[in-house]
C-alpha cells in the first residue's frame, strides 16, 4: 500500500512540475500577444498589377475588413451556413473547442496528416486580424490567448459579426457584403439559402472553391454546406434535397480588356504558398501580359457562345494574353488530345513512324465503335495523314495496340494521370477534362525539343519592399527532340492539307490541331490549339453548362479563324522562325502509292516527304516496274502466339530474326515461306525482322514491336492495327 502511495505521490509531483513548466512556457511565449480592438475591422493595403513592360494595368484598394453589415440584417440561414461548416458549437464554447480539438487530433493520427483543423470562428478571427499564417506553436498559443480574451470582452454575436465582415472570399472580396455584391450583385441581406451556402463554402480555399474560376468545385462545396446544415437541424432534409441541384447565377464581370487576365492572376496568386489574404503591406504583382495583344483578343468579335482564348510565350512560359469568364473551366480536349496522348508516345517508343500504315475502317472493341467525322473511312492511311485529318479510328486502334498504361507513362510527366480511362480517351473523353491552359501546356514539348513547360501569369511579386516571389521556368523532358519535331511535321501537314487549313495562308510555319466534341444533334466543344516556334495559342468555344451549339461550330471553323486573327496581331511586324530540324532527324521521299498498297517504304524522288529518327530512314529504292523481294507483311498476336504473314517474290532464301529485350536469335533460315508462327513464353518487348536474299541482293523488313504480358490482353494486336 505504501508503494502505491509513493507512486501516486511521484506521479502527482511529475504532473505538477509539467503543469508549472507548461504554464510558465505559455505565459513567456504569449507575453506580447494582446487583443487590439482596432484590428478587428481589418487592415488596408493596395494590390497593383503590372504588364510585361512594367506598366500598371490595374489597382485594387483592398481592406481586409469589408463593407460592414450588421448581423441583424442577415437571414438566419446565412448565419447558420457559416456556423454549420466552420464552428457548429460556436455559441456554446469559450473560444476554444476542446471536443473538436480532440476529435481532429484523433483523425489526424489515423491519417498521419494534419488535414483536420480545429480552429473556432473566434480563433480564425484572431488569426486573420492579429497574427501571421505561420504554423508554429508560438502563433497557436498566442491565438488561443487572444481568443480567450476576445470572448471575455465581446458577445458571441459581436464576434461573429466581426468575423463575417473580415473573412476573405476570393476575387479581392473581403467581408460578406463585398462578396455578395461581387458574386451575386446583391447586398448580403438579400442572399438566398443556396447563395449563402456557396459563400460559406468558399472561405476554406478561395481559389479552389471560387464560383468564377472553379464553378463545379464551388457547387460541390456548397452542397456539403447544405448537407451539414441539414445534419445539424438548421434546414430540413427536404429543403436540402430540393435546392442542392439548383443552379446559381454568378456575376462574371468583364468591363475592361484586362479584367479576365487580372482575375486569373489573382487566382494564381491565391494558389501560391506566399499568399496571405490578411496582409497589411502593399503588393505589386508583375505579369507577362502583352497589353496590345490583350486588347486585341478582348475586342475580337465572336458568336453568342462562350469563348476562351489564351496566348503563351513558349520561351519563358509566360501567359501573354487571356480572355474568358472561367479560367479553370475543364472540358473535353476532343481530338486535340491525339498528338500528345497517342502519336508522340508511340513515335518516341519506336512503335510507329510518320509513314506507318493504318487501316482506317469501322471497328468494334467490346461494344465500343468509334466513328470518323461524317462516318467516312479512307482505307490504308499513313500515321501522318491520320493525325493531319484527325481520323478517329486510327487513333483508337493505335492506343488499343499500344496500351493506355504505356501512354500514361508520358502523360504523368505532364501532370495528367489517365490510367483508369477507357479507349475513348484517344478521342478526348477524359473523366476530369482539361482547362484550356492545361491543354496548351501539353503542346509545349513540341516547340521545346520535347520538354514540357507549365505556363504562368505571374513573373514576380513584391510585398512591401521585399521581392517575395520570382517565377523560374522549369522543364521536364517528356519526348525526344526527334519525336517533338516529327509530330510537329505531322501538325504542319494538318495546316497544309488537314483540318487546320484556315491557317494555311499565314506567311510562316504554324503547327495546329483542331478538336470537336459533340453528336448529331449539336456540338459541345470546339477547339483549336496551335503553335509556332515561340508561341502557343488556344481557343475554345462552347457553353459552360454543356448545352449544345449548332453543328456548324467546329474546331476547324470558328476557333481556327479566331486563331488566325490572333497570329496576325502577334506577328504583324515580325515573323517566327521555323522549328529547326534536329541533326538526329533525316528526311526521305517515299512512293506513297506503293506504301499504301504494299505497306513498304520505298524511296522515290518527288514522293511524299516523311521524317525519321536517324538510323530508321528506309533504304529500299527500285523501279515501280519491279517487285520488291518482300510484300504484304503483317503481324498479329493471339494469346501468346505471334503470327507473321508475308509474300516473298523470287527470293532464293529467307531469314527471320527474333529479338527479346535486345537479344537477337535467328528462328528461321531456309527456303521462302509465307507464314511463320512463334510461341511466346517470357514477358517482354519482342521484335521480328524478315530478310530475303536474291543473288547478291537482300531486302529487310522490320515488323512492329510487341509488348507481351501474360496477365494482360491490352497488348493483343490484330491484323488491322498497323504495319511498320
Amino acid at each position: 500500500m505504501r508503494k502505491i502511495f509513493k507512486f501516486i505521490g511521484f506521479f502527482a509531483s511529475v504532473l505538477l512540475i509539467f503543469i508549472i513548466i507548461s504554464t510558465t512556457f505559455y505565459f513567456l511565449v504569449t507575453k506580447d500577444a494582446k487583443l487590439d480592438l482596432s484590428k478587428l475591422s481589418g487592415n488596408e493595403f493596395v494590390l497593383e498589377f503590372y504588364s510585361d513592360k512594367n506598366e500598371k494595368i490595374a489597382e485594387k484598394s483592398m481592406k481586409n475588413g469589408g463593407k460592414p453589415v450588421k448581423l441583424s440584417e442577415l437571414n438566419d440561414y446565412t448565419i447558420n451556413a457559416f456556423i454549420a461548416v466552420e464552428d457548429r458549437r460556436f455559441y456554446s464554447h469559450n473560444g476554444i473547442d476542446l471536443k473538436r480539438i480532440i476529435g481532429a487530433s484523433i483523425q489526424n493520427l489515423k491519417s498521419l496528416s494534419f488535414k483536420e483543423g480545429a480552429s473556432t470562428i473566434t480563433q480564425q478571427l484572431v488569426k486573420n486580424t492579429h497574427l501571421s499564417s505561420e504554423k508554429t506553436l508560438k502563433r497557436k498559443l498566442s491565438e488561443i490567448k487572444i481568443a480567450l480574451e476576445l470572448e471575455n470582452r465581446y458577445t458571441k454575436d459581436e464576434i461573429l459579426e466581426s468575423y463575417l465582415n473580415t473573412i476573405y472570399f476570393g476575387q479581392g472580396a473581403y467581408g460578406i457584403e463585398n462578396a455578395s455584391i461581387r458574386y451575386f450583385n446583391k447586398p448580403a441581406s438579400k442572399l438566398t439559402l443556396n447563395e449563402s451556402a456557396m459563400l460559406a463554402g468558399i472561405i476554406k480555399a478561395p481559389s479552389k472553391y471560387s464560383p468564377i474560376e472553379n464553378y463545379d468545385s464551388s457547387i460541390e462545396r456548397k452542397n456539403l454546406v447544405l448537407k451539414l446544415m441539414a445534419k445539424y437541424g438548421y434546414i430540413t432534409n427536404e429543403e436540402y434535397q430540393s435546392i442542392k441541384n439548383q443552379s446559381i447565377i454568378v456575376i462574371k464581370n468583364s468591363e475592361s480588356p484586362y479584367e479576365d487576365y487580372v482575375n486569373a492572376v489573382i487566382n494564381e496568386y491565391e494558389s501560391l504558398s506566399i499568399f496571405n489574404p490578411y496582409n497589411n503591406k502593399n503588393i505589386k504583382i508583375y505579369t507577362y501580359l502583352d497589353e496590345d495583344l490583350q486588347r486585341d483578343i478582348y475586342e475580337q468579335k465572336t458568336d453568342s457562345y462562350s469563348v476562351s482564348k489564351i496566348a503563351i510565350n513558349s520561351i519563358n512560359s509566360g501567359i501573354i494574353a487571356f480572355y474568358g469568364n472561367n479560367f479553370n473551366l475543364k472540358r473535353s480536349p476532343a481530338s486535340c488530345i491525339k498528338p500528345w496522348l497517342v502519336y508522340a508516345p508511340m513515335i518516341n517508343d519506336n512503335y510507329i513512324k510518320e509513314s506507318s500504315v493504318i487501316l482506317d475502317e469501322p471497328i468494334n472493341y467490346n461494344g465500343y465503335s468509334p466513328k470518323n467525322y461524317g462516318d467516312k473511312y479512307y482505307g490504308n492511311v499513313t500515321a501522318k495523314t491520320a493525325l493531319s485529318k484527325s481520323l478517329n479510328v486510327p487513333a483508337v486502334k493505335l492506343l488499343n495496340g499500344y496500351g493506355i498504361e504505356n501512354a500514361n507513362n508520358y502523360t504523368k510527366k505532364m501532370g495528367l494521370d489517365i490510367k483508369n480511362e477507357s479507349l475513348s480517351c484517344a478521342l478526348g473523353s477524359l473523366s476530369t477534362g482539361l482547362t484550356l491552359k492545361e491543354l496548351c501546356d501539353n503542346y509545349s514539348p513540341f516547340n521545346n525539343q520535347g520538354k514540357f513547360k507549365k505556363s504562368t501569369f505571374i513573373k514576380k511579386i513584391v510585398i512591401g519592399n521585399v521581392n517575395a516571389y520570382f517565377h523560374v521556368p522549369k522543364s521536364v523532358e517528356v519526348f525526344s527532340p526527334e519525336t517533338a519535331f516529327i509530330v510537329s511535321d505531322m501538325l504542319r501537314d494538318a495546316v497544309l492539307n488537314g483540318n487546320s487549313k484556315k491557317l494555311r495562308d499565314l506567311p510562316y510555319d504554324v503547327y495546329a490541331k483542331t478538336g470537336t466534341n459533340g453528336n448529331g444533334n449539336g456540338n459541345i466543344d470546339a477547339l483549336s490549339v496551335s503553335y509556332t516556334s515561340d508561341k502557343i495559342i488556344g481557343v475554345w468555344i462552347g457553353n459552360e453548362d454543356n448545352s449544345l451549339m449548332d453543328n456548324s461550330i467546329t474546331g476547324s471553323n470558328q476557333p481556327t479563324l479566331i486563331t488566325r486573327d490572333i497570329y496576325e496581331k502577334i506577328y504583324k511586324n515580325t515573323a517566327p522562325s521555323k522549328i529547326p530540324v534536329p541533326s538526329t532527324v533525316e528526311r526521305a521521299e517515299i512512293d506513297i502509292d506503293y506504301l499504301l498498297n504494299e505497306k513498304i517504304e520505298t524511296l522515290k524522288d518527288g514522293g511524299e516527304s516523311f521524317y525519321y529518327s536517324k538510323g530508321t530512314k528506309p533504304k529500299m529504292s527500285f523501279s515501280s516496274t519491279l517487285k520488291p523481294l518482300i510484300s504484304n507483311p503483317k503481324i498479329s498476336l493471339n494469346s501468346n502466339i505471334v503470327k507473321l504473314n508475308f509474300t516473298v517474290n523470287n527470293a532464293d532464301f529467307i531469314e527471320i530474326i527474333k529479338s527479346l529485350n535486345g537479344k537477337s536469335t535467328v528462328i528461321y533460315s531456309g527456303l521462302p515461306i509465307s507464314v511463320y508462327s512463334d510461341y511466346l513464353t517470357k514477358e517482354g518487348v519482342y521484335s521480328y525482322k524478315l530478310i530475303a536474299y536474291k543473288n547478291s541482293d537482300k531486302e529487310e523488313y522490320n515488323f512492329n514491336k510487341i509488348n507481351y504480358k501474360k496477365s494482360s490482353s491490352k497488348f493483343i494486336l490484330n491484323d488491322d492495327w498497323l504495319h511498320q
